[in-house]
């Protein structure tokens, strides 16, 4: 956020920022503080409807806003923020609304992204909110004009409620927009950039799933080493049993780092870096809006296995969980993948 803070104070055209989660707390005021400060002519700032609903984890409408003054005051203080915003010359705009019911809920718009005058982008993983800002995480600052303008073009479409399925070759490396189900040609690409590994895989991610472990299932039939580092506090327990009900396979090393881990990465064959707003789960691969960003620069290969992977080396241990847990994690996984793609076919189809 520091370092976002002297990019905004030299920001003269456009600032951009757009997160599928935003809090009133005190990383929302430090983003909307940040916003404010900027001279930046143009100041936009895009929220997924996710936030309309769901706070610090927990939904609005629920017994804990009934019973909860803290948390009903979360809720009015994020609302007065954007208010205040708006009010300082920030534009603020909800995308994907979750409809009548919340029947669209699964739809969202799931990246995270900040861009300066279309020249200087943050790419990852972070939301601006306090519990996120306690996770392990990571953003990217990228001096990629050619990227610049592109997300630009993307944030401006999401803006008029247009969601890309597209790639863009920038100077360095490859761009990945996807829209859900209807990038799976789209994702088929993408993949390559993970079955063509030599030597090596290694993935930090806290939601991993199919399709993603049927890709490292065949990289390691074909003497590929995997290596998985997740979160041994997942938010989404879910998750965590997947991960361990497929460790029983046997074709990857599971590393857990110790807390909640909300970075997503891969370094294939230490040569190339793919890192953004997905997890390659059920989820992003049918139903949401994702940015990814693949490249072979040697200076973010090299800071990346200096400031990240250097860390998950150190960690050791495996959990293994029951035969029971994690059979009936697998059996979840199996059904979820049959429902997502039945729903994101018919029902639940991305725009």
């Amino acid at each position: 956020m520091e370092r976002l803070g002297e990019i905004a104070r030299e920001a003269k055209e456009s600032l951009l920022a757009q997160a599928m989660t935003f809090e009133g707390d005190d990383a929302g005021r430090w983003l909307i503080d940040i916003m404010k400060a900027s001279p930046a002519k143009d100041k936009r700032l895009l929220i997924d409807s996710y936030s309309k609903v769901v706070i610090n984890d927990h939904f609005v409408k629920s017994l804990k806003y009934l019973n909860d003054s803290e948390f009903r005051n979360e809720v009015r203080e994020t609302s007065k923020l954007l208010e205040e915003a708006e009010l300082a010359g920030i534009d603020v705009k909800f995308t994907n609304p979750v409809g009548f019911l919340g029947q669209r809920y699964p739809l969202r718009n799931h990246k995270k992204m900040v861009i300066a005058d279309g020249q200087i982008s943050f790419l990852g993983g972070i939301n601006f909110s306090d519990h996120n800002f306690e996770w392990h995480d990571m953003m990217v600052e990228l001096h990629d004009e050619k990227l610049g303008r592109s997300l630009v073009e993307d944030f401006d479409a999401t803006w008029s409620n247009t969601n890309q399925s597209a790639t863009v070759s920038t100077d360095e490396g490859i761009l990945f927009l996807f829209n859900g189900s209807k990038s799976k040609t789209l994702y088929e690409d993408f993949f390559q950039n993970i079955k063509s590994a030599e030597k090596s895989v290694q993935i930090i991610s806290p939601y991993i799933s199919e399709p993603l472990l049927g890709v490292l299932r065949m990289v390691a039939a074909k003497g590929v080493e995997v290596t998985i580092v997740s979160p041994q506090e997942n938010n989404k327990s879910i998750f965590k049993n997947i991960i361990l009900s497929e460790q029983q396979k046997g074709y990857f090393q599971l590393k857990e780092y110790p807390g909640m881990s909300h970075m997503k990465a891969i370094l294939v064959d230490d040569k190339k870096l793919i890192f953004g707003s997905s997890n390659y789960d059920l989820v992003s691969y049918y139903f949401e809006q994702e940015v990814v960003f693949v490249s072979e620069e040697d200076h973010l290969i090299k800071d990346f296995k200096v400031q990240v992977m250097k860390e998950v080396r150190e960690m050791s241990g495996e959990e293994k969980f029951s035969t029971f847990q994690t059979r009936k994690a697998s059996v979840i996984m199996n059904l979820l993948n049959k429902v997502g793609g039945f729903a994101s076919r018919t029902i639940l189809r991305p725009h």
